[in-house]
């Protein structure tokens, strides 16, 4: 295990937010003061075998307050590995873990939900390409799931679940891709991103609202947070499928092959909530580079993070301007909660989308806490 600690202070403001968060501008007076404390990383898990495979990280808080995490871990010979999902739980804040007896919830619980009551209400992918991503719910900590609930008719769609986050009115809201079936010949460029609601604790959803048109970015890699006054906050990856190559926009990241004029970006975005409805506002360019999946966590303090390998970002105006804190990136595909004491744990795997074998993997978590100094008058 190997561990490291310091402490980081960064200041948020008005600053012009590509400046600010490209080229770390110190800003002026008038802004909050951010401050990132007790700072430290460490590694929590890595396979039996060398090289270790552990991938796609999921984190939550169980409603007794345990903090808990999954992963995907394969062994065994490359042309045939054993594949299973870990679960380890903290009782200290992520001091130490330990391994949860029978692997509980079964399955993991990345971009799942816990409610108040203990039900745990998750997405889950279709590993048969015929077949649709749909939800399933635990009433038994994940010891067992009930039946899978559809969002999509699967003979007409291909379906991408990602994440479900609850309301503070009990509300939850999931965030997927969606492919129509037939149009086009591979989804990738096609899959349109889409929210569902639930008002039942995800035992049915409503129908799909887009999140922004397929022309202007694709991909079922989204998060947000809900605000104050009931919005949606939202960071997107993006990505773009231009039928030629172009100069892509500072930050991104082309693809390559089979989409060689292909890039991803960030966008941003406020669905504002309208009584019982939502209106989808318009998607914007932010100032990150291209990251894998966004991890956006509304902290007790009033600050927005968006957690990302390049770097960890706070807004204190919705998203007007971002200033990156000066401690390190996340590793890949990162997930965090704030715990109730008000330190944050964020956990990625260290490594990428690599192919079983080639790459050391492991788990990689990171916590500090933030304190707020507020300009005076």
């Amino acid at each position: 295990m190997t561990s490291k600690s310091g402490v980081a202070v960064w200041l948020v403001s008005l600053v012009a937010a590509v400046a600010g968060a490209e080229e770390g501008v110190r800003p002026g007076a008038g802004g909050q003061a951010v401050e990132a404390v007790e700072y430290a990383e460490k590694t929590i898990y890595h396979s039996p075998e060398t090289p270790g495979y552990t991938s796609w990280v999921g984190l939550w808080l169980a409603a007794d307050g345990r903090l808990q995490c999954s992963f995907t871990e394969r062994t065994g010979p490359k042309d045939n590995p054993v594949s299973r999902v870990p679960i380890l739980e903290s009782r200290d804040e992520g001091a130490t873990w330990t391994r949860v007896a029978g692997d509980v919830p079964r399955g993991g619980g990345r971009g799942m939900a816990v409610l108040k009551d203990g039900t745990l209400v998750c997405p889950r992918w279709a590993g048969d390409p015929n077949d649709a991503g749909y939800v399933e719910r635990s009433t038994d900590g994940g010891a067992t799931w009930g039946p899978r609930v559809d969002l999509l008719p699967a003979k007409q769609y291909r379906v991408w679940p990602t994440i479900i986050r609850p309301l503070r009115d009990g509300r939850l809201v999931l965030m997927g891709g969606v492919w129509k079936r037939g149009d086009g010949t591979v989804p990738n460029p096609r899959m349109t991103k889409m929210i569902w609601v639930s008002t039942d604790q995800g035992k049915s959803w409503g129908p799909p609202i887009t999140l922004m048109p397929t022309e202007q970015g694709v991909c079922e890699e989204s998060d947000f947070c809900e605000l104050p006054n009931g919005d949606l906050f939202w960071v997107h990856r993006a990505e773009h499928f231009p039928p030629t190559a172009a100069e892509v926009p500072p930050g991104a990241a082309r693809m390559g092959e089979p989409f060689p004029t292909g890039y991803s970006d960030r966008m941003q975005s406020i669905v504002a909530k309208q009584q019982e409805g939502w209106k989808v506002g318009p998607a914007t360019p932010a100032p990150f580079s291209h990251s894998g999946f966004p991890e956006v966590l509304l902290t007790k303090e009033g600050v927005i993070l968006h957690l990302a390998t390049d770097g960890i970002y706070a807004t204190t105006d919705e998203g007007k301007t971002w200033t990156r804190l000066p401690i390190p990136g996340t590793k890949y595909y990162p997930r965090a909660v704030q715990l109730h004491s008000g330190k944050i744990v964020c956990i990625g795997h260290v490594g990428s989308d690599d192919v079983y074998g080639t790459v050391d993997q492991s788990v990689f978590q990171q916590t500090f806490s933030l304190k707020v100094r507020r300009p005076p008058g």
